[in-house]
This record gives structure tokens, sequence and C-alpha cells, in this order.
């Protein structure tokens, strides 16, 4: 039954998705915010994105506005974020949870979602206007380079309205608000055939007892449609855009990813050589004839691109394999124009694996081969290049204290990283499979449930499936029970030992009470598979797998079942400990009544 479900839910690589995107559209209103986003403008007059990782587009709808002209400022206060505004005399502050504000790390691409979080456009510092939105939530968000490629062309500029047809989606009464710092103001004055021309404005459904039903933001550039304290349906439109631009947010090359040109200079062949790295070959189509790269390189030779600028700057692309050179030797390039193209179904895919197998393969938590495993950074830093050593390329990420960490890669993996770029700690710097494991240990508990969750998500999503979150998190939680005894300190437990978090908590409470030394203890990421033989519960495990196994351990510790979770009842025939029966720790008083035929 199960390889027949695998079999029927088995879908194809993941490599084949990336060409089926060429473009990026937004489906919710709002307004453009771009985040570390640097652009290149080429002699077509379009523009490029020049930024490789750690960049993001989104649409987001204010939260806050700035209530007058003066300087902003941000402030971190325990689990809590100020932002105020400040002008002489005057100051407007305004608190935000730290969890609501998103990390850059998660704009970055590296984490989980980013809808519904509060992004801080501005820094310390930022001289605000007023109106002027300081804080606003995502309501879409693309990240470069997993959503929006390298070398895309950028379609809008930052703070373009994203306006969309708007539906009231409840039964009820329009009533329009404004928003006024931080809190929406009722406003009486629009009417059909208005033209929103600045940012705040929101539509509120209200029912019949004057409650919000629903609520909805309105982007400049819209037309409204309905007047205020009109009745409307659920699928009457209350406001339309004027015009059909700024949907579509950035778009390329489905087939090719692009190298492109940093700066105007002239460009020099290194190491391309006809008949021994490159060879000339005829594009069926066009009847062009162009260098390719070789698969086979011999070593000794890197062939790349050395680009030489009219003020002595300098860059180097490397090329790999399959690659197809568009200039010649010598030749004088503008910004951002193509060097050269590397076909996409050559770019190796993160991983290959697709449908059930992919969630089999994430909840049994396998460990991928080494050689096919990603390496990920461990820490925050800029990324430089060092000496290879043992025909192995050697990555140097070093930190803002100015640690060096580095990490040696096979020459037949590819690198994603280059020279003088940010990366965020639980970064893949080459291809291959992340390894749940290794975000466990880099990022922590909180990154592997979100990992876990988007990627199982990702393949339900395929087919259409829709499936909340918290089913998934179940499992997690269950993978995640047991923890690893690193130092055992004055408790029962020897290093190396796996406990079940419930077990470690108890033992540590009971040391603590004693003056004694706790234990210390990593988290461990098991299979469901191991995770239900190492249960706490005898009955749980021998029911499961390794009955002899497990009874003969069992009997050897001198084991007890107290019988507190599901299965060991079930398999007895109890009534499970759950719901709204449970009378645990509750002291039950009975008095006797004096006439008995009550009873």
């Amino acid at each position: 039954g199960t390889q027949l479900t695998l079999r029927t839910f088995h879908v194809g690589g993941t490599a084949s998705r990336s060409q089926d995107e060429r473009e990026i559209v937004a489906s919710k209103e709002g307004f453009v915010r771009f985040y570390n986003l640097r652009t290149y403008t080429n002699k077509e007059g379009k523009n490029i994105i020049a930024n490789r990782r750690n960049a993001s587009i989104l649409v987001v709808e204010p939260k806050i506005k700035a209530p007058f002209d003066g300087e902003l400022r941000i402030e971190t206060v325990y689990e809590e974020v100020v932002v105020s505004v400040k002008n002489g005399d005057q100051e407007a502050k305004f608190v935000l949870r730290r969890s609501d504000i998103v990390k850059p790390s998660e704009l970055a691409g590296v984490g989980g979602k980013i809808e519904g979080k509060v992004y801080l456009p501005y820094a310390n510092g930022h001289k605000v206007h007023k109106g002027g939105s300081i804080a606003d939530i995502i309501q879409e968000g693309w990240n470069v380079p997993n959503r929006i490629p390298y070398a895309s062309e950028l379609l809008v500029k930052d703070n373009d309205p994203i306006a969309q047809d708007v539906y009231a989606k409840e039964k009820g009464a329009i009533k329009y608000y404004v928003l006024e710092a931080n809190h929406l103001e009722r406003t009486h004055g629009i009417k059909k055939g208005d033209i929103v021309g600045e940012k705040g404005l929101f539509a509120v459904v209200a029912d019949d007892n004057g409650r919000e039903a629903a609520r909805h933001y309105i982007a400049r550039g819209s037309e409204i449609l309905i007047d205020d304290n009109s009745e409307v349906g659920a699928n009457s439109v209350i406001s339309k855009p004027m015009t059909n631009t700024f949907k579509t947010i950035a778009t390329w090359d489905p087939y090719n990813t692009p190298i492109i040109a940093d700066f105007k200079g002239k460009v020099s062949f290194v190491d391309i050589i006809a008949g021994v790295t490159v060879a000339e070959k005829e594009d069926e189509n066009t009847g062009i004839t162009s260098l390719v790269v070789n698969d086979y390189i011999p070593s000794g030779y890197k062939p790349s691109l050395f680009l030489e600028g009219a003020n002595g700057e300098e860059a180097r692309y490397f090329l790999e394999p399959k690659t197809s050179i568009a200039i010649s030797d010598g030749s004088s390039v503008e910004q951002a124009e193509v060097l050269a193209k590397i076909p996409k179904a050559t770019v190796k895919s993160r991983d290959i694996t697709g449908g059930l197998p992919r969630v089999s393969e994430l909840f049994e938590a396998r460990k991928p081969k080494p050689k096919d495993v990603a390496i990920l950074s461990e820490v925050d830093g800029i990324v430089s290049f060092g000496k290879p050593i043992r025909n192995k390329e050697h990555i140097i990420v070093t930190s803002k204290d100015g640690r060096l960490t580095d990490y040696f890669v096979d020459k037949g993996k590819q690198i994603l990283v280059h020279a003088d770029e940010f990366v965020h700690a639980g970064e893949a710097m080459t291809d291959g499979v992340v390894s749940s494991h290794d975000i466990l240990r880099i990022s922590g508990e909180k990154e592997l449930y979100k990992y876990i969750v988007s990627e199982v998500q990702q393949v339900y999503r395929r087919q259409g499936v829709s499936i909340a979150d918290k089913h998934i998190e179940i499992i997690v939680s269950q993978m995640l029970r047991q923890v690893r005894i690193l130092d055992s300190g004055d408790s029962k437990f020897i290093e190396g030992d796996l406990v079940s978090k419930k077990l470690f908590k108890e033992e540590n409470a009971r040391v603590i009470a004693l003056k004694g030394e706790p234990a210390i203890a990593e988290p461990v990421l098991l299979g469901i598979t191991r995770a239900a033989i190492g249960s706490d519960s005898i009955i749980s495990a021998a029911s499961f797998q390794e009955t002899t196994k497990v009874l003969t351990e069992a009997s050897i510790a001198m084991k007890k079942d107290f019988l507190e979770d599901l299965k060991e009842n079930v398999v007895l025939g109890r009534m499970i400990p759950v719901g709204t029966g449970m009378y645990k720790n509750k002291k039950i008083v009975l008095r006797a009544l004096e006439d008995n035929s009550k009873f």
C-alpha cells in the first residue's frame, strides 16, 4: 500500500520548475519596497538586478505613518522595539513586538515565512516626512536568488504602487478609514469615481452589528467603485486599478542564467583555448557559432573572463562547463552587458527528489551522502577565497568580530557564492542537498521547524493539496523529542545517552534541588521510525518495531511504563488521556447524602 501511494504521488525533480518560471507577478495590493537591492542600467535602458544574494523585493501595506517631519530612532528594549520620530520638542513613540519584525536572514531567504511580518524600511537616524510609512506589513516577498534570479530585468521601482481588483469578500456596509500614525481614522468624503492618491486608505466591511467583517488596503492609483456607507455583497468590487502596470515585478530568461559585466570595460580570455577547454558550436536555430566550455576541463586550467575597467577596476568571472560565451576576446562591453550564458538544464538541482519520497526523506531525517551534501555557512560574514589545498577549493567566511571560518569544497561541486558577498548562517554556499541535521546544528530548532514545514508543504502544494502547518509541526515535535547528553554533571545520565526532553528536565530539576551540577545536552533530530522506537513508553515502543530488543533493554533497566501517552493506553484498551475529561491533579470531594435513595 505504501509503495503504491509513493508511486502514485511521485512527481519529477525540482530542476524543471526553474524552467517553467519566467516572471514574478504580484497577487496582493500595496506598494513596493526594496531590501538591499542593487541595479544596473544596460545600454537598452533596462534595470538589471545586480545582487547575487541577500536581497529581496517586497509588496507591503503601511502599518505606521510618520505624524510629522523628523528624525527616526529605533531602539530595542528586551522583547520590544521602540520606533520614534523626533523633531525638536515633538516626539512620537510606537512600540512593536520584536518577534513580529522580520529578520535580515528571513529577507535573504534563509528562514521561514515573511508574509504578515513587520518590515522597518529605514535605519536609525533617517529623516522622515509627514505621512511617510515608517513600518510596513509584508503582503508578499521574493528573495534573490531563490525566487528572482540574478541578472533579471526589474520592471518596478522602489515605492511604486501595486493596485489590484479589491473584492469585499464579506456581506455588509463599506466604511473608509485613513491611517493616521498607527491608528485608523474614519473618513466620510470617499465616493465612487475617486482616484486614490496617497498611502493609508483602508476599506472596512462592517456587518449588521457594526463589527469589522473584513479589511482591505486600497493602493495608490486605484479607482473607487463603491460609495461610503453603501451595502455590498461578498463578490462586490470595491476598487480597481487605473492601469494594468506595476503587476509584473521582474522577468528573466527561463532557459539560461546570464553572466553580466559589473562595469564598463574591456574583456580578455583566461585559459579559454579552443580544443582544450572550449569548443566551437553552432546554434541549430540561429546558425550563430559561439564558444562553449567543455564538460571536461584538464587539471591546471580554469576558464574565466577577466574584465578591466577604465578606472582600474578588475573583475574575474569563472565559467562552468557548458557555458556559452557571448563576446569575443578583447571586446569592449557596457555595464550589465551579457558576457556568457549558463544553460539552466545544466545547473544542478538542490534536490532531485520530489513527491512523497521527498516527504519520506524529510520525516525519516536521512543523512545525505557526504558528496551530495550542500555546505552551509556556520556564521554571518563576508566571503573570500583562499589558496586551493589538495585539489579542494578554499572558502573563508569572516564574521563581524574578525573570526575566520574555513570550508573546503571538492572541485566537482558548484560554488554558489562569490568573493566579497555577505552570507547568513545557515545559507548554502555550494550546490547539493541541504541536510536537516546541519540546519539544527547551525540555526537551531525553530529554523529546523520552519525548514521541514516549508519543504513538506512545497510537495503537497504542487499537487494542489492544502494542509495546515500544525499537522506537520506535531510530527516534527516528535522527531525532536530526544536530546543527546554532552556533560552528565551530577545526574544519572552517561555522556552520549539519548534521553527524552521530559526525562532530561525531570532529572535536572532533581539534581538542582539537591544543589548538584545539572546535565548539559544538545537537541537531536531522529527520523519518525527511530523516534517511535526510542519512546519512553515500553508498550508504545515494543508495539512498533524491534520488540525483542525493546523489551530486553527495558527488563535489564527495570523500566516502568506509567501509561502517560496515547498509544500505550490504546494498546491496553484504556481511556486515552486527552480531552476535557482529565481529572489529573484535581481534588474531588465526595459528600454522602442523608437520604441514600437519592443516589
